[in-house]
């Protein structure tokens, strides 16, 4: 009888972060595939987890695909995880899942955190849809018609990028997109957690050290652009602060937030 191939979520940052039914999955499986060896040992050994590590990583998916499904149907149970969130989502594992299938193998998913969905949960973005486009490709040309198939999309896009493309990725979205409003997510769940917001021209990021997630707004439609004044009077008007009014409309406008503050304060002692 073959075994089971169980997905399994990890932490995306905080170690603690994992559900008991993860812990308890890899604790008892026969092996677990990883995309990093070293970096999974560091997570099993915080949860005094010891168990056969094989590799399995984006470049030698296919082979690694065809080893451990057939261990699979000799009975052993197998694990799938990635160095952060779920497999097969930015992350190596769709191949393997498939040839389970076309085997008849038994997958069960255990489910755990995704720097997606967290990522919008700080944004502040009210918008309940979004569509996740995850890396750029590597390939210009294929970058290119990504973000030209992308740009008429009427809802809030999410990106990853590593540090050392965050200006490259931000550069090309400006250029595919127009001045559009982000969200930049740093770091989730780790000490050095940081949201930053402004437009893609203008987004100021401190440090550009550790993981990125951008999430790019939909365009203003032609009709929608509000004045500042007007935006900032219906602000105040509902018992929002100066400050915060001048941030909402600062990122609406595309204008100073300095200057915009300085508006609403001049709006709030006439009022």
């Amino acid at each position: 009888m073959s075994g089971t191939l169980y997905i399994v979520g990890t932490p995306i940052g905080n170690l603690k972060d994992i559900t008991y039914r993860a812990v308890e999955t890899l604790a008892s499986v026969d092996m677990i595939a990883c995309e990093d060896t070293r970096h999974t040992a560091v997570l099993l050994k915080h949860y005094g987890i010891s168990k056969q590590l094989v590799s399995y990583y984006k470049q030698k998916e296919k082979a690694a695909s065809s080893k451990i499904a057939e261990a699979l149907e000799e009975g052993k149970n197998v694990a799938l995880v990635t160095d952060a969130g779920m497999p097969c989502v930015s992350d190596p594992g769709a191949v393997l899942v498939k040839e389970c299938r076309e085997r008849g193998i038994r997958i069960e998913s255990v489910p755990g955190p995704s720097a997606v969905v967290t990522a919008m949960s700080v944004s502040g973005i009210t918008d309940g849809k979004f569509a996740f486009i995850g890396f750029l490709p590597d390939k210009n040309a294929d970058r290119r018609e990504l973000l030209g198939e992308t740009k008429a999309y009427g809802i809030p896009l999410i990106f990853y990028t590593a540090p050392h493309d965050l200006k490259k990725t931000l550069a090309e979205l400006l250029n595919a997109y127009g001045d559009r409003r982000v969200t930049v997510v740093k770091e989730l769940t780790k000490i050095h957690e940081s949201v930053y917001e402004g437009t893609l021209s203008s987004v100021e990021i401190e440090d550009e050290r550790g993981e990125f997630v951008l999430i790019v707004e939909p365009a203003e439609e032609a009709g929608e652009k509000a004045d500042p004044a007007e935006a900032l009077e219906e602000l105040l008007a509902s018992g929002v602060s100066p400050a915060e009014a001048a941030r909402r409309v600062a990122l609406k406008c595309n204008l100073n937030r300095n200057a915009v503050y300085a508006l609403a304060l001049k709006l709030k002692d006439k009022r």
